[in-house]
């Protein structure tokens, strides 16, 4: 990976040419999201970024601004 990251865009989510994390990782990350006082509880969206943390957790490109969680490679 290089030093910069590619931002994940919301219509990442219909590019069938962007595939999903493993759904391990997506849990992983949206637990600790669950877990995160930055996380609207009812709209479950992130005050930092303004993401749907339930769809941007599957996004391989996506992190957290609070340096939580990080990109994840995806294995060719």
């Amino acid at each position: 990976m290089s030093n910069k990251k590619r931002q994940a865009k919301p219509w990442d989510l219909i590019d069938p040419r962007i595939q999903a994390v493993p759904e391990s990782i997506s849990k992983y990350r949206y637990e600790i999201c669950l877990s995160c006082p930055l996380l609207n509880k009812v709209t479950k969206t992130c005050y930092a970024c303004g993401c749907f943390m339930k769809l941007k957790t599957t996004l391989p490109d996506a992190f957290c601004p609070k340096h939580k969680w990080d990109v994840y490679e995806l294995s060719n």
